[in-house]
């Protein structure tokens, strides 16, 4: 028996599909298939600033008004789940992922050394591809029940054959055969302008295009008890309606990869490439384009371009306190890379990283009886000194 007709008072939220394409021209929508969304609530809508004149007349009241400027954008919430959001984190982040690392060894050519803490090979530009300052996945080392498996930060590269790690220590270990791989990929903020021609289906026949889209700014947190969750910012030419699909093609689903929690998912807060001794209970980041908007001009009340701003980021992390180790580097105002890590229950990983953090206004409080005394740090984002760049984010898929 089919499904009941007319029982919809209004649109139903589960029915609305977010989707969106890369521009190649602001605020032409690009002929390409769009990629659609994951989302848990959105605000995107057009708004018209509209003004009158303070004309005195006998009729006591007040002109007419005209529109003077009209602007788009909102918000969209998400909890995070692998790959679903890369183009918007470049898109923020104003440049491109690198391309993915897929270093095998090959005959044991990857050898894992505990002096110094250092990979090497001896194949002819086995590591080229690696930078340093990135973060990479070893897999396929079994020795001491696969120690060397993890997450590691390229702190120097001496060649193509020899890195030097951090962020976890490696023991003597040579892979047999092509068992040792090595996997990641980064972006880091730069200087691109890109922009999203965005769609919110309304029903067959109904939507709303959001063209000329910049993403200003990003909120991600997560804590004990709750999923990692988030939320994008857009700032965009316009809202437009339309009857028929602006997707050339199907709209490419989304990835489906799982939540990202913060139980088994988390996998820690390391400060100077190297793990906190404390217990995290959340860990916050806030990327913003400071500055950027919509320019408008005379004859027309459409934004004529938009300002992509400078990048700013911040973060706050939380801890039960039990040492001065924080606070030391908190009154000696050091400069030192923070990051975190989590990852899906399939393996699939980011890495979050601000590189020149200083740690700021410490909250050190004892809330109530019976309860810890907890600690909440500022992370105040800076340029580092070896890259002069704020932020960096490395993604690892679940696929060794």
């Amino acid at each position: 028996m089919p499904s009941v007709s007319g029982y919809q008072a209004g649109i139903e939220a589960n029915d609305v599909e977010l989707s969106y394409a890369l521009e190649a021209t602001w605020g032409v929508k690009p002929a390409v298939a769009f990629n659609a969304l994951r989302y848990t609530g959105e605000s995107l809508a057009g708004e018209k600033q509209r003004s009158r004149p303070s004309e005195i007349n006998k009729k006591k009241q007040v002109s007419a008004s005209v529109t003077q400027q009209e602007s788009a954008g909102g918000g969209l919430n998400f909890a995070l789940s692998y790959g679903t959001f890369d183009d918007l984190i470049a898109c923020l982040l104003g440049d491109d992922w690198s391309a993915a690392l897929a270093i095998d060894g090959v005959g044991g050519d990857i050898v894992a050394a505990a002096t110094g803490n250092k990979l090497t090979s001896a194949t002819a530009g086995k590591f080229a591809a690696v930078q340093v300052g990135q973060w990479i996945k070893l897999s396929g080392f079994t020795a001491s029940a696969g120690a060397n498996n993890g997450f590691y930060k390229v702190a120097a590269k001496a060649s193509a054959l020899e890195l030097t790690l951090a962020g976890k220590t490696l023991i003597n270990e040579t892979p047999a055969g092509t068992a040792a791989k090595i996997r990641g990929s980064m972006i880091r903020n730069g200087t691109l302008t890109k922009s999203l021609f965005l769609q919110k289906k309304l029903s067959a026949n109904m939507f709303l295009q959001y063209p000329g889209s910049i993403v200003s700014q990003l909120s991600l947190n997560g804590s004990t008890g709750n999923f990692f969750s988030g939320s994008f910012t857009f700032m965009s030419k316009v809202e437009q309606k339309a009857l028929v699909e602006g997707s050339t093609g199907a709209i490419v689903a989304a990835p489906t990869g799982r939540f990202h929690d913060a139980v088994a998912g988390f996998g820690g807060v390391l400060i100077a490439d190297t793990p906190v001794d404390a217990v995290v209970t959340s860990v916050a980041l806030q990327v913003q384009r400071e500055g950027a908007g919509a320019d408008y001009g005379m004859g027309s009340a459409s934004a004529q371009g938009m300002r992509n701003g400078s990048l700013t980021a911040s973060g706050t992390i939380a801890m039960l306190f039990k040492s001065w180790n924080e606070y030391d580097r908190y009154k000696a105002e050091s400069v030192q890379p923070v990051a975190w890590r989590t990852a899906d229950a399939d393996g699939a990983a980011y890495v979050f990283g601000l590189l020149g953090s200083v740690l700021t206004n410490p909250k050190i409080v004892a809330g109530g009886r019976d309860q810890p005394v907890s600690v909440e740090w500022t992370v105040e984002g800076n340029p580092d000194p070896t890259f002069d760049l704020t932020l960096q984010v490395d993604r690892f898929s679940a696929v060794a």
